[in-house]
């Protein structure tokens, strides 16, 4: 059986088309992706004292691992070790361990402002660990300092991010004044829209993301939270106060991450484009190959 001739133009858009394919894989193929869900949420302190513990865990533990991005790294954990305690609050790294079950020193490694201050490179020290857990001021014990170094240190942390770094941040809302007129998640400069507050969690609601991370209006409800966001940053909304969508209680988000803004991850290239794309480059091979009929 005689093969059957292709013509040069054949050849040609042949060739173009694949080329043009492969550029769409190209641009397909996954980057590093940051992890990061910051939250209104208190789920630390209240996992250990609070009126719903069981919620408040199941909080905490979707934010952390939702920030590790399933890594085996310690996380590290900022929250003050010297300021004083004011009425209400406690010191939350020992809740790490009593209410979540975290082993200090395998898991995680707490540091405050003096510690951080003293490295000698921020960002090199952020490659040792899975995420970076912001400990809450009300309830927790992050002060002005802490949220300072962080704030100032934002382009290593935006850099950390996008080599696939996480960010899990609590609450940020002066109550106790801890942290006063300091931009609150600073850190991320994009979220520029927190709102400080205080109030009891009656009937929040998860959104369809949120459960998506397995999370249900039980984990959001019974205790009390202190900021909410009226703008996402570009990230995804995870649950909100009384279901008021101007009300945000978290965020998160897994992708790029820019001063001005988030991009989210690329998906995987589909085994249907791969296939087609080598599909063209053999009849491309076969036409360059064969001498034109004449």
């Amino acid at each position: 059986m005689n093969d059957v001739s292709l013509s040069p133009t054949f050849a040609r858009l042949s060739l173009a088309l694949m080329i043009g394919l492969v550029a769409i894989l190209l641009t397909a193929l996954p980057v590093s992706a940051g992890s990061i869900f910051v939250t209104g949420h208190d789920p630390l302190w209240h996992a250990q004292i609070g009126g719903n513990k069981t919620g408040a865990r199941n909080l905490a533990m979707t934010g952390i691992d939702f920030a590790r991005d399933g890594s085996a790294l310690p996380f590290l954990f900022i929250e003050s070790k010297t300021h004083p305690v004011p009425s209400g609050n406690f010191r939350t790294a020992p809740f790490l361990s009593t209410a979540l079950g975290f082993t200090a020193g395998t898991d995680f490694v707490h540091m405050e402002a003096s510690e951080l201050s003293a490295l000698a490179d921020f960002r090199a020290t952020l490659s040792n660990y899975s995420a970076i857990w912001v400990a809450s001021d009300h309830g927790g014990m992050l002060t002005a300092s802490e949220l300072t170094f962080l704030n100032d240190h934002s382009a290593d942390i935006i850099d950390y991010l996008n080599a696939g770094g996480g960010l899990f941040a609590e609450a940020e809302s002066n109550q106790k004044g801890l942290i006063g007129a300091t931009p609150r998640f600073g850190f991320l400069p994009f979220l520029v829209a927190s709102t400080d507050f205080g109030a009891a969690e009656i009937s929040n609601t998860v959104t369809s993301f949120g459960a998506s991370l397995g999370l249900t209006n039980s984990d959001v409800n019974g205790n009390f939270s202190h900021n909410y966001f009226s703008a996402t940053g570009g990230m995804n909304p995870v649950d909100l106060f009384n279901g008021d969508s101007s009300k945000i209680l978290s965020l998160a988000f897994r992708g790029q991450v820019g001063t001005t803004g988030v991009t989210p991850s690329l998906p995987l290239p589909s085994p249907i484009l791969l296939f087609s794309i080598g599909l063209i480059g053999m009849i491309g091979a076969r036409v360059i190959t064969r001498p034109e009929s004449r």
